[in-house]
């Protein structure tokens, strides 16, 4: 899930996915210029009068609270490895920014359930269990400090406790009694290396890098242990991977190293839902969004779409940016091109009878570029990342460099006041939900996109240092040396206090690029149908209007099939 260890997902540019419509026997290059060639230069309106973006989310922006369907009145304790460990000394930066940015990923998928505070396992207090109704901890680095009191309050806990991976027999030991609970032991860790995890009757996958280690559970009286989930390792036996007995359910891994679709996450995210949330509901619902629409996306493509999914009654989003730009005239014969919503009024027209048949607007940026160069392909607009510096290497990886060189909360807001002020002008309703370009922005930006907007729709960019001490909101301390991606099964309220529509099973990819493989509607399937282990999970995807409607209808119809319905974005808010 990490994206140091390759899991984050970028879309692809706009001239590429351009080039995957044609199906002619020529080289891809070719296929690019006969599709860049057919767009005419564009002088665009000038920009529109800004809006005020005074008062739009004012609930957001407070880490900590419940995310949608979450109860308030509940608060659950996260603890975490902060480096310090038993025998005085301290772990190493990269395992502690490793562990904290875990603890995030924790605190992101409890938000679902209850309330949540977090806070280094070694500042525990004695009794400080009683001022929650649950305990998560994560044991990410070995033989961590941990309190007696917190091991005692284990021991004898009232409320629910779930212990997530390494230090599990430290419980009790100062008792002397055997680590793990009652029925079972920990034996330490296996020696093998386990690729599936079974739960609820799905195989999940186990990616054999993650290198986490997995605890040996040694289940001694079946009456009084339930085993929630078994790993295997090819040809050999299964085991527990997960159990429940009295007040304690215990994960014998941090399940994020590698997480991607079909994951053993998947079982972890919902253990903690039933956990802290027992009476979430079993349902199972879709989305569906509309991608990378711009003033140049062309308006009898799109209109087929949408005819499809209202005659469908299949709520659906769309992620538009309202200003085009290819300031080095990239796509467009070497002429430098600019368009704004204004100059598309049949586009405009397209996008006012869905939001009149009751879909929902996203504002996906302002431009999905950065004037200030390639970022990382070509400068224009649906190609490159317009709030965070990336670039390609030799082998073709998508590299996260930081933040763009004029980052701040200021010039984040008069971007995106200037972005509303677009829609405004055609007539169009301000969209009050972001999705991030290529899912890209700096901890700035991500803590003024929470004050602006009532929720985001996408894939979150989580920083290290950004939760110092558990204290979430530092952007001061939040390092860009290594930035973590994390996809939810469910909606969150994540560490920088935004309401998170997830966005989960990608898109239709018709070839492999970057470090990415092709990616076709029957792989995003296989990742919705393992999803369902998820109680009360989203099945959520993106489409791109160009590739045509059949590939959407099957997506729609069997999505459906599998027993999801589609729902809208403020449905998920609503819980």
């Amino acid at each position: 899930m990490t994206k140091d260890k390759g899991t984050q997902r970028f879309r692809l540019p706009a001239w590429f996915r351009l080039a995957v419509v044609a199906v002619v026997a020529v080289t891809v290059a070719v296929v690019v210029l006969v599709q860049v060639t057919k767009k005419t230069p564009v002088t665009a309106s000038p920009p529109a009068t800004p809006v005020s973006l005074a008062g739009r989310a004012p609930e957001a922006g407070k880490a900590g609270l419940p995310g949608p369907g979450g109860d308030p009145d509940r608060r659950t304790l996260v603890l975490y490895d902060d480096g310090r460990k038993k025998d005085g000394t301290t772990s190493p930066p990269d395992e502690v920014k490793t562990a904290e940015a875990y603890a995030m990923f924790t605190a992101n998928l409890v938000s679902r359930g209850t309330a949540w505070k977090l806070q280094p396992a070694a500042d525990y207090r004695p009794r400080q269990a009683d001022e929650f109704q649950a305990i998560v901890y994560l044991g990410s680095i070995y033989d961590a400090s941990l309190p007696k009191a917190f091991l005692t309050d284990v021991t004898t806990a009232r409320i629910p406790v779930v212990w997530i991976g390494a230090n599990i027999w430290q419980l009790h030991a100062s008792s002397g009694k055997a680590a793990g609970g009652p029925g079972w032991r920990a034996e330490g860790y296996r020696d093998d290396n386990p690729t599936t995890v079974t739960y609820k009757g799905t195989p999940l996958r186990r990616d054999p890098r993650s290198g986490t280690g997995v605890v040996a559970i040694d289940v001694r009286d079946r009456t009084k242990v339930q085993i929630l989930a078994e790993a295997s390792a090819p040809g050999g036996t299964p085991s527990p991977w997960a159990v429940h007995s009295g007040q304690l359910t215990y994960l014998a891994e941090v399940p994020y190293a590698y997480a991607e679709a079909q994951d053993r996450y998947l079982a972890a995210a919902d253990i903690l839902l039933g956990v802290l949330s027992p009476q979430a509901p079993d349902r199972h619902r879709a989305l569906v969004r509309l991608e990378d629409v711009g003033p140049r996306t062309k308006p009898e493509e799109l209109r087929r779409i949408t005819d499809f999914l209202i005659q469908q009654q299949v709520p659906f989003s769309l992620a538009v940016y309202p200003y085009y730009s290819d300031p080095q005239g990239r796509a467009n014969n070497g002429d430098p091109t600019s368009a704004r919503l204004v100059d598309s009024p049949e586009l405009v027209g397209v996008l006012k009878d869905a939001v009149q048949a009751g879909a929902t607007l996203i504002m996906h940026g302002y431009s999905h570029q950065s004037d200030s160069g390639p970022n990382p392909y070509d400068g224009v607009s649906a190609s490159d990342f317009e709030f965070y510096k990336a670039s390609v290497d030799g082998d073709g990886v998508v590299h996260m460099d930081g933040p763009m060189p004029e980052d701040s909360a200021q010039w984040f807001d008069q971007r995106i006041a200037t972005g509303l002020g677009e829609f405004r002008r055609v007539g169009l309703p301000e969209p009050t939900m972001f999705e991030f370009p290529h899912y890209g922005g700096s901890a700035v930006d991500y803590q003024q996109t929470t004050s602006l907007f009532q929720g985001r729709y996408d894939r979150g960019s989580y920083y290290a240092g950004f939760c110092p001490g558990g204290r979430c909101g530092s952007t001061a301390t939040a390092t860009s040396e290594q930035v973590y991606g994390q996809f939810f099964p469910y909606p969150v309220r994540d560490v920088y206090g935004a309401n998170v529509v997830p966005e989960n099973i990608g898109n239709v990819a018709p070839i492999a690029f970057n470090q990415h493989a092709a990616r076709t509607a029957v792989d995003m399937l296989a990742d919705a149908q393992s999803a369902l282990v998820v109680r009360d999970n989203v099945a959520s995807f993106f489409y791109h209007p160009f590739l045509g409607e059949g590939g959407l209808r099957d997506l729609v119809n069997s999505l459906r099939a599998l027993g999801y319905r589609f729902v809208t974005p403020a449905e998920i808010l609503d819980g």
